[in-house]
């Protein structure tokens, strides 16, 4: 149950998506083409990041299993953030969307390896915890 507590930032974060999912229109300006779906990459990148934070704490999962369950739980949350979209009036759900959030969850775990390689990021992802992290 102590490592509940690591999972506090997705959860939070998942709730700032859900808060922007449940908005008729969101302004902002038209820069680029396919802009909404950098829009949901990156955000669902971060989640990614705090997902990781999480499970990087859990010791019985090994990498490959640790990469199995952010991409199950990454493919849930972004198919319950466009089933929630298309009861958002003004808004609609799009598997483009979606697929655009599994690859930012991709993203998220690349950029936690990459920052686990560096001494700075193994400082900032293993803090609170009792072990040095592993690459997930």
């Amino acid at each position: 149950m102590r490592t509940i507590r690591f999972f506090l930032p997705a959860a939070l974060y998942y709730g700032l998506i859900y808060f922007l999912s449940d908005q008729p229109q969101i302004p902002i300006s038209f820069v680029f083409p396919l802009q909404d779906k950098f829009f949901h990459f990156v955000i669902y990148a971060g989640f990614g990041v705090c997902l990781l934070y999480g499970l990087a704490r859990i010791d019985r999962l090994g990498t490959r299993r640790r990469l199995g369950t952010l991409v199950v739980i990454g493919v849930l949350a972004a198919g319950l953030d466009e089933f929630h979209q298309a009861y958002v009036p003004g808004r609609n759900a799009d598997i483009v969307d979606a697929a655009a959030d599994v690859l930012g969850i991709l993203a998220g775990w690349l950029i936690v390896r990459l920052l686990i390689r560096s001494s700075a990021g193994r400082r900032w992802f293993s803090a609170g915890s009792e072990s040095p992290p592993r690459l997930p």
